[in-house]
């Protein structure tokens, strides 16, 4: 009886697979199915990823290509400016060593050519009285030249008439520049000064006259309160001298105050 049990168990065994559900086969295939589908979606997707980064390198090379294009240009034209003022600054300079040689010609003759020991007084080489003392009183003349100053106007106005001017700020707690410079240094530091005349740095003294051309627009401290300053009397102005401060009477050009190595 256990034989033919177990002989009907095997059998119903063998024979089970040849009853299966063929839906089986199509769920398998449908599922391969999808996952191929779904393969070639991220590829496409791939491949459209490759083409966008293809086409933004693509495009960030033209733009460094034209950035290039743009540097070249504005190198030559910087090159051609540079040589435009080189050579518009060499035909000035011709110019001015002119002009210097002419003026030169003209005070030698205005002022005699020849003292008793039979030398030329112009081409003497005049001692700078700046540096050896400053209480001197310095050369007058018509003419800029080192060591001299403008003739006083002749119409009876001087800035002692007009400027009651004193050195009593000084004390003045507001006006304590020294303390404020130490904090903000960088205020006080303007680096490269023009000078009008290439003359070099000459001390001016209170009651010295300057040319002109030393106190013009281009040198005056607008605002005096940014540095510490007293606000300057009606008819003077601080200006810059190298790295000191003057108030001048723009009128005659007269130094009221001085304060020296005030910048940096």
């Amino acid at each position: 009886m256990r034989k033919l049990i177990l002989s009907i168990l095997l059998a119903s065994a063998i024979t089970a697979p040849a009853f299966a559900d063929p839906n089986d086969d199509r769920g398998t295939g449908a599922k391969s199915e999808q996952s191929q589908n779904d393969r070639s979606e991220r590829q496409a997707q791939r491949a459209e990823r490759r083409a966008e980064r293809q086409q933004i390198n693509a495009q960030r090379q033209q733009v460094n290509v034209e950035r290039q294009q743009v540097n070249v240009e504005r190198q030559q034209q910087f090159a051609t400016e540079r040589a435009n003022l080189a050579g518009r600054g060499g035909a000035n300079f011709q110019g001015n060593a002119q002009d210097r040689r002419q003026r030169f010609d003209n005070d030698r003759a205005r002022f005699g050519g020849q003292d008793q020991g039979g030398i030329v007084q112009s081409e003497r080489r005049e001692p700078n009285v700046f540096r050896r003392d400053r209480n001197r009183t310095p050369v007058v003349s018509d003419v800029p030249r080192p060591g001299t100053q403008p003739r006083l106007r002749t119409d009876g106005r001087r800035w002692t008439d007009n400027h009651n001017w004193n050195g009593n700020w000084r004390h003045d707690n507001r006006y304590d520049w020294r303390r404020y410079r130490d904090h903000n240094r960088w205020r006080f530091h303007f680096g490269f000064y023009n000078d009008p005349f290439g003359w070099g740095y000459q001390p001016f003294s209170i009651g010295w006259r300057l040319w002109p051309n030393y106190y013009s627009r281009n040198y005056w401290i607008n605002d005096p309160w940014q540095y510490r300053l007293p606000y300057p009397p009606p008819g003077t102005q601080w200006v810059r001298y190298y790295n000191d401060a003057l108030l001048v009477d723009m009128y005659t050009g007269q130094v009221v105050d001085v304060i020296y190595s005030f910048f940096w």
